[in-house]
């Protein structure tokens, strides 16, 4: 790499001194919210060419469907079941990845600076998940559209081979998912004394009125979210050495 030539070039001072790590990492999560941006949309995508994929291929007899016919492949019960399973995941992810863009605006351009403050600490904890979660679940979702294609997902022509390789490679960009997981837990977890985690899983609960409200419709995911929260605080939570800096 050439700096210049005859002396070399001129380096210029961006901001204060001994201050570069810290900036970076405006740039770093940005980049790393992309990344999980990335895997979302090559879930999307592997979602609408295999559903429409199962709309169109025959293939066997579906449970309950005329003897001697063959059935679209979408009426086979595994077929569907995959299918919603990308699906769900997909909505997850886009979930995932907007409210954190949402939370990166406010953490800049709300005018309330207790609300910025919030902000920040909310896209800290946010941005490992962000990358880390989405990707895994890109590449996920896009090995599932090679399973709904069967044999044809191994043909190029179909594209959904193309799908997977550029999800697997999302999980290395920006810090390994490895590198996100270590980033969550020493350094995301203990913001504040553990407070930035715990008001986030308080807000999390917060949903719970809603889904008593929905009655018996909503009480499978009431209850799922309930096993959930109760295990991710029972997980993050911190002992009084690591509230206070220092390792277990």
């Amino acid at each position: 790499m050439s700096y210049g030539e005859n002396g070399g070039a001129v380096g210029y001072l961006i901001g204060e001194e001994n201050q570069g790590m810290r900036y970076m990492f405006t740039m770093m999560n940005n980049a790393r919210l992309s990344v999980g941006l990335e895997g979302l949309s090559l879930a999307e995508r592997s979602y609408q060419d295999a559903f429409t994929y199962a709309t169109e291929r025959n293939q066997g007899r579906a449970p309950g469907a005329p003897a001697g016919e063959q059935s679209l492949i979408i009426e086979h019960p595994d077929v569907r079941r995959m299918l919603l399973t990308m699906r769900s995941l997909t909505e997850a992810m886009r979930n995932i990845v907007y409210v954190t863009a949402e939370g990166i605006d406010l953490s800049r351009h709300h005018p309330d600076p207790e609300v910025r403050a919030a902000q920040t600490e909310f896209v800290d904890l946010l941005i490992p998940v962000a990358k880390g979660w989405c990707t895994d679940m890109g590449v996920e979702v896009t090995s599932l559209a090679i399973q709904v294609y069967g044999g044809m997902g191994f043909i190029e022509e179909s594209g959904v081979p193309q799908h997977y390789r550029d999800a697997r490679i999302t999980t290395i960009y920006e810090g390994t998912n490895g590198i996100q997981a270590m980033d969550l837990v020493g350094r995301k977890l203990g913001l504040r004394g553990g407070a930035a985690v715990t008001e986030l899983l308080a807000t999390m609960a917060a949903v719970d009125a809603d889904l008593a409200a929905g009655g018996d419709d909503l009480a499978g995911i009431r209850s799922a979210l309930s096993d959930a929260l109760g295990t991710l605080g029972s997980t993050t939570e911190l002992d009084h050495d690591q509230r206070h800096g220092r390792p277990p």
